[in-house]
Order: structure tokens, then C-alpha cells, then sequence
């Protein structure tokens, strides 16, 4: 098929499989197998870009390729990542309206990939000078920094996003760009604690470690990698900590730091915390004789107190006390009672993610401030004047189907229920409008509709999420009774199958495939709280960050 085009990037009427005689799911899959085998791997169908993830590096994305797609009119041009991106600019500058750039699949799919190609050509069609110019080098070292602290390996993925994104790019009516703004959803702060023998934490983690001079390690009490709980179980430990390219993405992430204004004091804040959360995670609990039974107390208050000093806090009694004990007030008299170890090691976890998980948005926050469009940009939020026109790209996690899914996966998946739901309606569209042109009445258009299991989730007053919180909001609240009002609930729906006995588990028949989620500590994420202790005793750090 590339043979008979007069250039590469030419069109020809195949590569839009509206042609197609007949617009079967069959027939579709059938000619992008076809194309993709030819070494095409982008066809159109209407308005819609469908990519297969290549896994190799391709000679489609340097400045020839960039440069050919940067026509006013990409009508003739053949289906590419490049098309998408141009067709959005100039359709917002020539019409004067915002767009939209919506990236969906799998895990793995390379969306991520996809978002970076669009941003850069974007980039490269608004060419600015002097503040523009810096502008753009600003939003192209995003990816870096994001990747690091949102990305990680997973089995399906070795940089996997474990965020939603949706970045928006500010112009001015003429297309100069002013200004860009970041908004995230659904960190995946779980990640921080708890990870398979074959998935990673974050990818920060491992860069700090090969980036780091021993000095600096020595000084954050950080020994091997091996002797914190947070990273041990991953099986290729040492090798990521002590590689070439971890090492290089530490720079990487510097560099991507410095670019966009990150003072160097804001830098070492941000290092030091990341160390302090790997030491939280060593502190151990043990039964003590005072409280009796299975009260906690800390096995190894050494740690409390490296924790304690990396986080510029006073007193680590008082760190101690927050991590393993409930604090009420009964008649405006406190009332103490020490946690069991398996609830002080929920709180300890607890702290982790938040300190993580607020990190995280702080340093979002800060890109903003960075990227603001001179007085008219919010601190936290998209605050988007009616003088700017803007590009706005969606990029979130993909559809997950791994041996064991938890509430992360509930949620993800959810999220692309959605996003199908949002494409199956476009198609739809563009179907009836392919029939208008063609002067075809009354022809049925079929699509499957995944309405059913998107109800099975956000159905009020009775669907999953709000039996989840349901069981939330109740102190006797449990994993089991949740399980069970969902038996009750939904044993007939279509796209739900209850598991036979005791098993904290069920299967949900979604787009992509059929998921068995496993129940336990899908409360305890969901809650999601911080106890107040635990969040008096970080106020009064001397940490500026914190």
C-alpha cells in the first residue's frame, strides 16, 4: 500500500475505512490488521484516529514528517498522529472555537506516546520568538517530571501512566501561544505502599536512587534499596536502581525542574520528602504489654526519628503517638486508645499517600504558576478567560485487566466505560452523517451500548459506588457487606456475576472483556482519610513544602 503513495505521508482512499462497502466490527478490525502488517500503523475511520502500538521506534516523527503535516489543509495528507494535531490547531484558529483531543485504550495502547506527538506538533505549528518560544520549551519538558512521579511499571506496561491528565494549551486568536495549564485526577497513591513482585513504585523512586551521590544518600539516611519496605518487593531491584538510564532520567527530571522555574531549595524539599516517605514505610509495629491484646506500639523508634528529623518536626513522640494512637473526646475530656498493629501499619500507609499524593498536586500547582498566561490563571485550577482560545488533550489510564484487580482498576475502568461510551456516540454521529451525505435514509445503525454496566457503577440511589459508600460511612461498615448488598442488589444485571460462597469477589462484564475485582480493602481506599493526629503532627514542621 506505501509504494503507490507519491509521498509517504500522501493519501490514499484506504486509509479512511469509511470506504469500507460495509462498516462491520469484523471488516474493521480486519483492514487495520491488514495495515498494520503493512507497517501502517494509523488508519481513520471518519474523524477518528485508530493507532496500533508498534513497540519500536518508527522514522515518522522528525522535522520532514513535522513539517508536511503543518499545512493549513491536511485533507490530503495520510492518517498520523501529526494530522490529529494540526487539523485541532487549525481548526481553532481558521474557526475561532476550542478543541479537543481525547486519547483512549488499553493499557499499553500508547497514549501517553500519542499525547506527547500531539503536544509537540502543536508546538511546532504555533512557532513563537522570545516569551513564546520559552513557553514552548517549558511545556515540552512537562514529560519528564510527570512521567516520574505519575508513571511506574506495571505488568502490562513499563511506563504506565497512573494518573489522568488533561493539559490545555492557551493561544491568543492569531495562534500564538500564551499560556497552558494541567489538570490530574486519580493518582494512584496506593502505589506508594504496595506493589506486586512484578510491577514498580513509581518511577521516581528508582531514579532518586541511581541519580543520587552517596553524600546526599548518606545525609538522607537511605541505604540499599532492598532494606525499604516500599520498594523490596520488585524483582528487578538493584539493576533499576543502579542503571544507566535511571540515572539519566534523574537528570532528566532536574533539567525538567530547572526549565520550567523550580527554585533549587523547592527541589532539595521535594528529594527529602520522597526519602522521608521510603523511611515511613520501615517503621514497624508490635503488641505492647500496656495496652494489652493487640495494641500497637513502634517496634523501631529510630526510624520515627530519622522520619521525624527529614520532615523537620520537633518531637517524634509526638509522630509516634499519632501513628498508633485514637484520640475522642467523650464529655470535652480526651480519650486515648491505642490502635491493633494491623490499624497503626493502615495509618502509617495512610500518611505515606497523602504526604505522596499532596506532593504530587503541589508540584501540578506549581507547573501552573509556571505556565500561567500572565494575571489571568488560577493557582490550582483551569481558569480559561473568553480572550483565549484553547487545545485541550486528554490522557488518561487505559483499560486494566490484570491477575488481581482492586478499587484502582474499579475506578480506572469505570473511567473508560465513559470514554467508550463518549466514542461510540461520535461514531454514531459520524455514521448518520456518512448516510446523509450519501442520501441513505432510514438505515439502522447499530453500536453496542455500554450504558447498562456504566449504571451498574453510578446508578443512584442504588448502584455500586453508593453501596461502596454506603458501607463508608458506617462504622461497622465491611468488605463482606458490600459483596453482599451487591449480590442482592444486582444478581439478575446483565453485566454483573456474584461469586459463589464467601469470596470477597465479583466479575463485571465491561467493554474490553470481563473483570473479576477482588473486594478486600476496597473501604479502606475509598475512605481515603488521614486521621486528624496524624495531621496535626505535620503542621508544625519547619519544612517550608511540608
Amino acid at each position: 500500500m506505501a509504494s503507490v503513495r507519491a509521498q509517504p505521508w500522501a493519501a490514499l482512499e484506504a486509509d479512511n475505512l469509511t470506504s469500507l462497502a460495509e462498516l462491520t466490527e469484523t471488516n474493521l478490525l480486519k483492514a487495520i490488521e491488514e495495515r498494520y502488517r503493512a507497517g501502517l500503523i494509523y488508519t481513520a475511520v471518519g474523524d477518528i484516529l485508530v493507532a496500533v502500538n508498534p513497540f519500536q521506534e518508527l522514522l515518522m516523527y522528525d522535522g520532514a514528517w513535522s513539517g508536511a503535516y503543518a499545512a493549513t489543509d491536511v485533507s490530503g495528507l495520510a492518517p498520523h498522529i501529526y494530522r490529529v494535531a494540526s487539523a485541532a490547531y487549525n481548526s481553532m484558529v481558521q474557526g475561532k472555537k476550542n478543541q479537543v483531543c481525547v486519547i483512549s485504550g488499553e493499557s499499553g495502547a500508547g497514549k501517553t506516546e500519542s499525547a506527547k506527538f500531539i503536544m509537540k506538533q502543536v508546538m511546532n505549528m504555533c512557532s513563537s520568538a522570545g516569551l513564546g518560544l520559552k513557553l514552548q520549551q517549558k511545556i515540552i519538558q512537562l514529560n519528564p517530571l510527570l512521567e516520574a512521579f505519575g508513571n511506574a511499571r506495571t505488568e502490562l506496561n513499563d511506563n504506565s501512566s497512573r494518573f489522568g491528565k488533561f493539559i490545555q494549551l492557551l493561544f491568543e486568536s492569531s495562534g500564538r501561544i500564551v499560556g497552558a495549564g494541567l489538570e490530574q485526577y486519580l493518582l494512584e497513591k496506593s502505589r506508594v505502599c504496595v506493589q506486586t513482585e512484578k510491577e514498580r513504585n513509581f518511577h521516581i523512586f528508582y531514579y532518586l536512587y541511581a541519580g543520587l551521590p552517596q553524600e546526599k544518600k548518606a545525609q538522607l539516611h537511605l541505604k540499599g534499596p532492598e532494606h525499604h519496605r516500599y520498594l523490596r518487593t520488585y524483582c528487578q531491584l538493584t539493576k533499576d536502581c543502579s542503571s544507566e538510564d535511571s540515572r539519566e532520567a534523574f537528570s532528566a527530571v532536574l533539567e525538567s525542574m530547572e526549565s520550567i522555574g523550580f527554585s533549587s531549595s523547592e527541589v532539595d524539599q521535594i528529594i527529602t520528602l520522597l526519602a522521608a516517605i521510603l523511611h515511613i514505610g520501615d517503621i514497624e509495629f508490635v503488641s505492647s504489654e500496656e495496652g494489652g491484646g493487640d495494641s500497637a506500639t513502634v517496634r523501631n523508634p529510630e526510624v520515627v526519628e530519622t522520619v521525624s528529623q527529614l520532615l523537620c518536626l520537633e518531637s517524634s513522640a509526638e509522630v509516634s503517638f499519632a501513628l498508633t494512637t485514637l484520640r475522642t473526646v467523650t464529655r470535652g475530656e480526651p480519650v486515648d486508645k491505642l490502635y491493633s498493629c494491623s490499624k497503626a501499619a493502615v495509618v502509617r500507609d495512610a500518611a505515606a499517600k497523602a504526604l505522596y499524593s499532596r506532593m504530587f498536586q503541589w508540584i501540578v500547582s506549581r507547573i501552573n504558576t509556571h505556565l500561567q498566561p500572565r494575571d489571568n490563571y488560577s493557582r490550582s485550577k483551569l481558569s480559561v478567560t473568553e480572550d483565549h482560545l484553547n487545545i485541550g488533550i486528554l490522557d488518561i489510564f487505559g483499560f486494566e485487566n490484570f491477575e488481581a484487580n482492586s478499587f484502582e482498576q474499579f475506578c480506572i475502568n469505570l473511567a473508560n466505560e465513559q470514554l467508550q461510551q463518549y466514542f461510540n456516540h461520535q461514531i454514531f454521529a459520524m455514521e448518520k452523517l456518512e448516510c446523509a451525505k450519501e442520501g441513505v435514509d432510514d438505515l439502522d445503525i447499530s453500536y453496542t451500548d455500554n450504558t447498562p454496566v456504566i449504571d451498574l457503577f453510578l446508578a443512584r440511589p442504588i448502584g455500586l459506588l453508593c453501596l461502596l459508600d454506603e458501607q463508608c460511612k458506617g462504622l461497622n461498615g465491611s468488605e463482606k457487606a458490600f459483596v453482599q448488598r451487591s449480590r442482592e442488589s444486582f444478581n439478575k444485571h446483565q453485566c454483573f456475576a456474584p461469586h459463589r460462597g464467601n469470596a470477597l469477589e465479583f466479575t463485571i462484564s465491561h467493554y474490553a472483556g470481563d473483570v473479576t475485582y477482588e473486594i478486600e480493602g476496597f473501604i479502606e481506599k475509598n475512605r481515603d482519610s488521614l486521621p486528624e493526629p496524624v495531621a496535626d503532627a505535620l503542621r508544625f514542621t519547619s519544612l517550608q513544602l511540608l
